[in-house]
């Protein structure tokens, strides 16, 4: 999944920002420090002590300070304003100089009746807007928190949250709306610990709509990621937290729904959680009873890291949709992020409740490429009755339910746009010798430093191969061992040109091969291929061309069929074509596509090896 640049910075600014911490204005801490406080001098062996909203509300004025609540408080008929501020420049220059970077100890107190909103030209809601400091041992009662379609992120406790939040209650009648990372006790979480905490009574709405017609579902900002816990999590741990209560989203194409998270990614663990929640949307995708996105991939630094662990969860869960996709019990999908789809290992979890008007459901994921499942207590009912599909059935890495239907003509015109350029054999240029590393440190991922090499050299071996049609077939029958498809490109042609309904190749010298228009006659649901067709008499071998759906967007590379027999084509083991799939990646590709290539086929052929 593309990462939009705004999320990016945010992501970016926080980690740089809390590295290197914020000084609090002498002035404010002056001021605070002259305020009579129960007690206490702020610091950690002596916290100022907190019997009033009034002095409540001075936590704002010094933000490194230590503080301990010493008796109930009810903000009813108070004006809040939140503790910490955070703006879009704030992030973009990594400056945390106005996050709570102090400790805030509720020590078993309730703080009620309030109602948070957003400041004008800041970019997150909560009780603290930004934490980078310790919360602690605190209820929260009666809360309604509600950002602007501007928010990036909106909770009840934490608007964003990158310090630690522990043994935190959300309790009442409480209720946290808005467009992007909408959560009970975080918005978003960026690296936080967040453990041992509760919701209960709570209303999360995610608002705003998306339309991804084009094919591809990319991070929008908007209609983004809502969860009882936490709407967004990056980094850091969501452990032990028990969640009960309503997830909604009305508008279009809304991403990332889930019980306990809208997005846990990048997260090593995930364990020991429960949820017990009512989540209802339209055509959402990624919606989960646990989390809407989880997983482990690449985070950023270049490194694989192993998949995410979900561990000793349990939820019970209703999804009501109207054609939501990626949907499961558990998890919704693992998130597409840095050139892979992040990866989870789900093991003694319990996952109970109904999913009804999903498109791809299953009873624990809606897709879980590259993951494992194992030791699950499982009853969950899709539209009404039992299933035995852990994982839904996916075709596509992207998808939603306001695309194309698959196959339709529709559906063909997109995969023809979105593969326009001109292609070069894809394995002639994964395959040389300075990518070798690549391959070997992507395959050492999923079987071993020790079996790398001869991970990768089987790889390779098994898309090189130089026959094709009867040759190939005689041959293989004789020594089914050295069986390998032709990948390459044939009749002469070493680059082609894919440009709307026209199609054109030419040969080792720049001259043409070929060049003719072709119309979509029909899919191959069987093997996925879509189908086209030229009325040029003179076509011979370039008749017919057959698509996957891969376009250098969501798998950086594309893979076709292209002859003059319209049945043999569609025979991957008998015929003229037998064991020959072109396969083709942009002329113009830049290191980091080449890299993609090789760590998707890789993960994608041997993720359960290990």
């Amino acid at each position: 999944m593309k990462r939009n640049v705004s999320k990016f910075i945010l992501a970016a600014s926080l980690t740089v920002g809390i590295a290197v911490g914020g000084q609090c204005l002498a002035s404010d801490s002056a001021l605070a420090q002259s305020v009579s406080f129960d007690g206490g001098n702020g610091t950690k062996s002596n916290p100022y002590q907190i019997s009033s909203a009034k002095q409540l509300k001075l936590v704002s004025k010094n933000l490194k300070a230590s503080y301990v609540l010493k008796r109930d408080i009810n903000l009813k008929g108070t004006k809040w304003k939140s503790i910490g501020s955070v703006s879009m420049n704030d992030m973009k220059k990594g400056n945390t100089s106005k996050s709570f970077s102090g400790s805030f100890d509720g020590d078993g107190h309730t703080i009620s009746n309030f109602a948070c909103v957003e400041e004008k030209g800041e970019i997150a809601v909560g009780f603290f807007e930004h934490n980078s400091g310790i919360i602690k041992d605190v209820t929260f009662k009666n809360v309604t928190s509600k950002g602007s379609s501007n928010s990036m992120s909106v909770g009840a406790v934490t608007g964003i949250d990158a310090g630690t939040t522990k043994n935190v209650s959300l309790v009442g009648k409480n209720k946290i709306t808005g467009t992007n990372c909408v959560g009970g006790i975080a918005g978003g979480s960026m690296g936080a610990s967040i453990s041992n905490c509760k919701v209960k009574g709570t209303t999360i709405q995610v608002t705003g709509s998306n339309s991804f017609l084009d094919g591809l579902i990319i991070q929008c900002d908007k209609a983004e990621c809502g969860g009882l816990i936490a709407g967004g999590g990056f980094n850091g741990s969501v452990k032990n937290c028990k969640a009960s209560g309503t997830v909604v989203a009305n508008g279009k194409e809304a991403v990332g729904l889930g019980g306990i998270g809208g997005c846990l990614q990048c997260m090593k663990e995930i364990k020991g959680n429960e949820a017990t929640v009512t989540i209802r949307t339209k055509n959402a995708h990624a919606v989960g009873g646990l989390c809407g996105y989880a997983g482990m991939g690449d985070d950023g630094t270049g490194k694989v890291q192993k998949p995410c662990k979900i561990t000793d969860c349990k939820v019970n869960v209703k999804i009501e949709t109207k054609k939501a996709t990626h949907v499961g019990g558990l998890v919704g999908t693992g998130l597409y992020y840095y050139g892979m789809e992040d990866r989870f290992n789900i093991s003694n979890c319990s996952v109970k409740g109904s999913i009804n008007g999903a498109v791809t459901p299953g009873t624990v994921a809606g897709r879980a490429t590259g993951s494992k499942i194992k030791s699950c207590k499982i009853n969950v009912k899709i539209d009404g009755k039992k299933s035995k599909n852990k994982v839904g059935k996916t075709s596509q890495l992207y998808q939603s339910a306001d695309q194309y239907e698959e196959g339709s003509k529709k559906a063909a015109a997109y995969l023809l746009k979105n593969v326009k350029g001109s292609y070069t054999a894809l394995f002639e240029k994964l395959c040389l010798p300075k990518y070798d590393k690549e391959w070997s440190k992507n395959t050492a991922l999923c079987v071993g430093n020790d079996k790398a090499d001869a991970a990768a050299a089987m790889l390779k071996a098994s898309v090189t191969g130089s026959l094709y049609g009867q040759q190939a077939i005689d041959a293989y029958s004789k020594d089914s061992a050295s069986m390998a498809f032709a990948c390459g490109f044939i009749q002469g042609v070493t680059k082609f040109k894919f440009n709307g309904n026209k199609i054109s190749g030419t040969d080792s010298n720049g001259a043409t091969v070929f060049s003719h228009t072709y119309d979509f006659i029909g899919y191959d649901k069987e093997n996925g291929l879509y189908e086209f067709q030229t009325k040029d008499a003179n076509a011979g071998e370039f008749k017919y061309f057959l698509l996957k759906s891969d376009t250098p967007d969501t798998t950086y590379h594309i893979e076709f069929r292209y002859g003059s027999d319209l049945h043999a084509l569609t025979e991957y083991m008998q015929g003229a074509y037998a064991y020959w799939m072109a396969a083709g990646i942009l002329d113009n590709a830049n290191e980091q596509m080449i890299y993609n290539c090789i760590r998707l086929f890789c993960v994608e052929n041997l993720s359960e090896q290990k």
